[in-house]
């Protein structure tokens, strides 16, 4: 688990208890009643017996006080849950499950490694020990008295710094583009403010909505998100039938429908990810009956994955991109360029959000810098003589550069077998997944491979 996965996962909310009526959460009427017990970091759950829990919390308050009486409280956030545990060991061969327990108490933990207690009334904690105290008396022979201070574990500095980073790098890039669609919408405004063509403007937004539409025809997924998509196409499409010529409104319109592309398929690939999750979940107890939804779910969504690659690639390779009208007149040139910089810019932005949200763990290094470099060679093709724009595109492709620097992506490696091998031996010789081995090479039915192998 990643630094940003675990503190992801970290919530201080109280865990769910085993049940709502104590005997139940007791286990009572069972042949195994639920006992009590402390696990530590990799290590095993040792029992005790359960006598008595304290657990108290609080906020931390910053008080101010003033002369003639006035005072003022400011909230700074929650104190951790201190937990207090008493019980004890007892039986003729205690002694040795004392010792164990010590051992485990000693085993370091911290937020990134912590213990566990698991209390039948309460549920499960993720725990660090801060004080305990094993005792014994002579007149309670056969019985050792234990005491433990804890506190929930909570999200570790490293781990936080990481995911605010992160988190902070893609609102960035939101931030970024929005200011880029902005941006290239004013300067495309003002490059057409005193030399325009009507037709040739017209024309220009009729052939990008076409390669538009062209785009979403290769989008898989469900009709009505598809609909949506076409309707943000249609948009620009209506105000041009309708005679608008209007710069500032066809560019805002194209900037819908681009954008909304980018939109349509994340929430393509969202829907797809929480189906998938739903049929192929660990709490899903209808047993076999869903084996078919489960399979065609995880092939849908592996299908539906295809939608971020395909649309980047339409985006990311409009450095070439060219209206096919001919410009004559200086009026015809203007607006030609001024339309072409437009669609270039906001292909940019599109770009950079798909790229900086396709999944880190299915990519490799040498994918991802491919794809980099067709960004930088697009943002090469730009014209950013206005300012503002130049800004724009700068922040956004420094965002980007944050977010994809934050993963870790596999490197690809190239090895030449010079006698043929199962796949399994050559997964485990190579250290790399037989899947991933099939998916960077071509391997036949035989699975005995030779030659040379990509592998991560």
């Amino acid at each position: 688990m990643t630094l940003a996965e675990s503190a992801l996962k970290f919530t201080p909310t109280m865990p769910r208890p085993y049940s709502n009526n104590w005997r139940t959460a007791y286990g009572q009427g069972t042949d195994t009643p639920r006992l009590s017990s402390y696990q530590a970091p990799n290590g095993t759950p040792l029992n005790f017996v359960y006598e008595s829990m304290e657990l108290s919390g609080g906020q931390n308050v910053d008080t101010a006080e003033y002369p003639f009486a006035y005072w003022s409280h400011t909230r700074m956030g929650k104190k951790p849950h201190a937990i207090t545990i008493k019980g004890y060991f007892i039986g003729n061969e205690y002694i040795g499950h004392r010792s164990d327990f010590i051992a485990a108490l000693e085993t370091p933990t911290d937020d990134d490694n912590p213990g566990h207690l698991d209390l039948p009334l309460w549920g499960r904690f993720p725990v660090v020990v801060l004080d305990w105290n094993i005792g014994e008396e002579s007149k309670e022979t056969g019985k050792s008295k234990i005491s433990i201070e804890f506190e929930r574990a909570g999200c570790s500095d490293d781990a936080r710094f990481s995911t605010m980073e992160s988190l902070s790098s893609v609102a960035n890039i939101e931030k970024a583009v929005a200011t880029l669609k902005e941006n290239a919408v004013s300067a495309f405004e003002t490059a057409l403010e005193k030399s325009k063509d009507a037709e040739t403007l017209a024309q220009g937004f009729a052939q990008i909505t076409t390669s538009l539409a062209a785009i979403v025809g290769r989008v898989q997924g469900a009709i009505a998100k598809i609909n949506g998509i076409v309707n943000k196409i249609n948009g620009v499409t209506s105000l041009i039938a309708q005679g608008v010529r209007a710069p500032k409104e066809l560019a805002q319109a194209l900037v819908s429908a681009v954008f909304g592309i980018v939109a349509g398929v994340m929430e393509i690939k969202n829907a797809a990810d929480e189906t998938a999750s739903y049929f192929m979940g660990s709490n899903d107890d209808s047993g076999e009956s869903n084996s078919s939804e489960s399979n065609s779910s995880e092939n849908s969504a592996q299908f539906v994955k295809r939608n971020e690659k395909n649309v980047l690639m339409n985006f990311i390779t409009a450095y070439n991109y060219e209206l096919s009208q001919e410009a004559i007149t200086e009026q015809q040139y203007n607006t030609k360029t001024a339309v072409e910089n437009l669609y270039k810019t906001l292909a940019f932005g599109a770009a950079a959000q798909l790229l900086t949200q396709l999944e880190p763990t299915e990519q490799t290094y040498e994918s991802v810098q491919g794809f980099w470099n067709l960004l930088e060679r697009l943002e090469e093709a730009i014209d950013k003589e206005n300012p503002a724009v130049y800004a724009a595109v700068e922040e956004t492709r420094i965002t980007s550069a944050e977010v994809l620097l934050s993963y870790e992506y596999d490197t690809e490696l190239i090895k030449h077998i010079k006698k043929e091998m199962p796949l399994l031996a050559l997964a485990v010789y190579l250290g790399c997944d037989a899947d991933k081995i099939r998916c960077l090479n071509a391997i036949s039915d035989s699975f005995l491979i030779k030659g040379d192998v990509v592998y991560v």
